[in-house]
């Protein structure tokens, strides 16, 4: 049995052991809604590293969502709850531009058209770190929406086709379902949508209809549905499959701390502050302190990791002398993973399962390799002899 503890901030919190034989477990029971910065630790006297695993437990910010209807937003309230979302709802009419870098996420509910005011708006919003949902409506104008589609790097809508198509292909490999499905179902009751709009690429599809071509598509932030999913054209808002996607969109758009962070592995955390023009965050351990990559928006900081930190441990992010949260940092885990040669597939390698036998034929072959330097030795007293012969017999 190995003892597995648990600690919070260096305290005792519960201790437990695990019976491992190639894998084990041990299971603890947390408070909810506690904020942790926590430690477990595995006593192994035979094995004397990678032996604490860091974590931190918090109540991440609410992710800001701000929606621009011209049609029924019903559906967006009943998945951006108010327990993980704040969100809010405005017409186009009602709209205050300046408003926008409040948030997270914005979506185009269904707009008819778009206007070039909301297009440079959202460009920009998307520059500072936003993310932007577009919702065709039934009479998207063309012009206005391949505006903003391109200049967030999205397919243009080419022109609307009037065929009732359903949804038949899940992307289970796009980011945005990652870590979402437990097993990969090609059958299901299939939605539909009357009407859609045909767009120039497929490229970046999370989901398709039956002939191919992307209902849903998006990456970096930036996605597009290419029918309106109101009532009357589709029955997409009451198929299981828009709630993973639109709130993995909610939750994708802004990078919350994880519960740690791997050394040397490419992370990308959004720390839920503004700062001024000369701030910097710094992670602080014991007496290291270094300064990541960052980015600030007007609503938040983005920290980049890679090749810093490097040592393990459990973070302070600080604003001067501040300190903001925590954040924890982990060695790589696969270089404990012992993997083995395999010496069926290595050349010039003889096995033998006789030990005897393998020292024997060590030994045989010590003797044979052995015999030419006797060989040797003799041609060179031959030699000798033979020349010392002809110098004075000659």
């Amino acid at each position: 049995e190995t003892p597995v503890s648990l600690f919070s901030d260096d305290a005792l919190v519960a201790k437990s052991t695990a019976v491992v034989e190639g894998e084990g477990q041990v299971i603890f029971t947390l408070p909810a809604n506690q904020k942790i910065n926590g430690k477990i630790s595995i006593e192994d006297n035979s094995l004397q590293y990678d032996n604490s695993l860091y974590f931190n437990l918090r109540t991440n910010p609410k992710i800001k969502v701000l929606a621009i209807n011209d049609a029924d937003d019903t559906y967006l309230k009943s998945i951006y709850t108010t327990d993980e979302f704040e969100y809010n709802a405005v017409s186009l009419n009602t709209l205050r531009y300046n408003t926008i870098s409040d948030y997270n996420l914005v979506i185009n509910n269904m707009l008819e058209s778009v206007p070039t005011s909301l297009t440079t708006a959202l460009e920009t919003f998307k520059t500072n770190g936003g993310s932007v949902l577009i919702i065709t409506s039934e009479n998207s104008e063309l012009t206005s929406y391949n505006q903003l589609l391109t200049s967030l790097k999205l397919p243009n809508l080419i022109a609307k086709n009037n065929t009732n198509k359903q949804i038949t292909t899940i992307n289970y490999d796009h980011p945005i379902f990652e870590n979402t499905f437990n097993k990969r179902v090609r059958n299901f009751q299939y939605p539909y949508a009357k009407s859609s709009y045909v767009l120039a690429s497929t490229t970046n599809a999370i989901l398709e209809f039956e002939d191919g071509t992307a209902f849903v598509t998006g990456a970096n932030g930036n996605y597009l549905i290419s029918g309106a999913i109101n009532s009357v054209n589709s029955n997409f808002i009451d198929s299981p499959l828009i709630v993973p996607l639109l709130y993995n969109i909610g939750k994708q758009s802004l990078k919350v701390s994880n519960l740690y962070y791997t050394i040397d592995n490419e992370n990308t955390i959004d720390i839920d502050v503004v700062l001024t023009q000369d701030e910097i965050l710094t992670l602080n351990l014991n007496s290291n302190s270094i300064i990541p990559m960052q980015k600030s928006t007007p609503t938040k900081v983005q920290l980049m990791t890679d090749e810093h930190p490097k040592l393990a441990g459990i973070y302070d992010v600080n604003r001067k002398d501040s300190t903001l949260l925590y954040l924890s940092f982990n060695y790589n885990r696969t270089e404990s993973n012992l993997s083995y040669l395999n010496l069926e597939e290595g050349s010039n390698i003889n096995i033998d399962n006789s030990l005897a036998n393998a020292i024997n034929a060590i030994k045989t072959s010590t003797k044979v390799n052995a015999l030419w330097k006797w060989f040797v030795i003799f041609a060179l007293v031959f030699l000798l002899i033979e020349m010392l012969i002809l110098k004075y017999f000659k």
